[in-house]
């Protein structure tokens, strides 16, 4: 399998070093299984400031609907004729459906009681019971719904992730429409295997881990990666081998991949880095869609708070990052425990 980059080198007379001719290389990468692009600048990585969360913690306070004291009051129930619950339940994760929906099954896990998580104060416990509430729901709906095949687990985490309340909480959808990522990948397994008569994961894998570039581990079914074209800051993706719907995330499958976002979290936290965005995606009726998470970091630029989404990822839809993957790589590996 080819991991396809493309090196420019761009050359103009600095200032700051008496205006002699100097190189800037950048790379352009293609993501082997989404064909998404994205480039990897040459800019100096400035270490980022501890922010104080505390003014944003204490103002979402006073106006959270997934508190304890108000949650059951406010937030909606199930239809009956699509599933047999009002709501879905785990410990103190609580499913219901998603007052704003993003379509025709659109639901929220609130993950605990607690109003505030910090991303190294979450628990295997934590997400245990958000994942196996959302993955109730989800289960139930394929009774009713068996044409909403294309399903995500998703997770905003703080308003710069786009999440609009502080309170920990998933995003759940089982659709019939994919999404455009799902088109891009479906269509490269199908062109990969209709070309080259292959498995486009089984190649995948088994050239990451040959490279050993960006490989993080291997645990529990699940192939531990860093995305060599990120979609974000930087991208980690864990491939769930031996998963088709997400009923078969259980046993050493779920230890490993709660592990896995833990020691993600641990990592992003190291980097004074406190927001981030997570989907794992579902495509449950077919057998060539192996299911899988990716995990990004959100992040503002110094010193003016500038948006790391320029016109570059909204208009051009490629991703840039001073970030290279595999000095991520060699980075997150003390902070992986699976």
């Amino acid at each position: 399998m080819d991991f396809t980059k493309i090196t420019k080198i761009s050359r103009f007379r600095d200032p700051f070093q008496n205006f002699i001719e100097i190189e800037k290389i950048s790379e352009v990468r293609t993501d082997p299984l989404t064909g998404h692009q994205a480039r990897i600048l040459d800019f100096p990585i400035k270490v980022l400031e501890k922010i104080d969360l505390n003014p944003i913690i204490e103002k979402s306070k006073g106006i959270c609907p997934f508190c304890p004291e108000i949650v059951e009051k406010v937030t909606p129930k199930f239809s009956s004729h699509l599933v047999s619950k009002d709501r879905y339940s785990r410990g103190e994760a609580l499913c219901v459906p998603n007052a704003f929906p993003y379509d025709e099954n659109s639901a929220v896990t609130v993950m605990t009681a607690q109003h505030y998580v910090g991303l190294t104060e979450f628990t295997h416990t934590i997400l245990e019971d958000a994942f196996l509430c959302s993955i109730d729901y989800l289960n139930d709906l394929a009774d009713t719904q068996k044409d909403a095949v294309y399903q995500s687990i998703n997770w905003n985490y703080f308003p710069l992730a786009g999440g609009s309340i502080i309170h920990p909480h998933l995003q759940i959808i089982a659709s019939s429409t994919p999404t455009s990522y799902f088109t891009s990948v479906i269509a490269s397994v199908e062109k990969y295997m209709r070309e080259k008569k292959r498995d486009l994961w089984e190649d995948f894998l088994d050239t990451e881990l040959s490279l050993k570039e960006r490989f993080i581990s291997r645990s529990g079914g699940i192939f531990w990666s860093v995305a060599f074209a990120p979609m974000g800051a930087f991208d980690i993706v864990g491939i769930m081998e031996n998963v088709h719907r997400p009923s078969d995330i259980r046993g050493k499958t779920m230890d490993s991949l709660i592990t896995g976002i833990l020691d993600i979290l641990r990592f992003i936290d190291s980097l004074n880095m406190y927001s981030f965005n997570m989907s794992i995606y579902f495509f449950t009726n077919n057998s060539l869609f192996l299911p899988h998470i990716r995990i990004c970091p959100r992040l503002s630029l110094p010193p003016l708070d500038t948006c790391e989404i320029n016109y570059m990822r909204m208009l051009h839809n490629e991703t840039l990052t001073t970030l290279k993957p595999e000095d991520i790589c060699s980075r997150i590996g003390v902070f992986w425990e699976t």
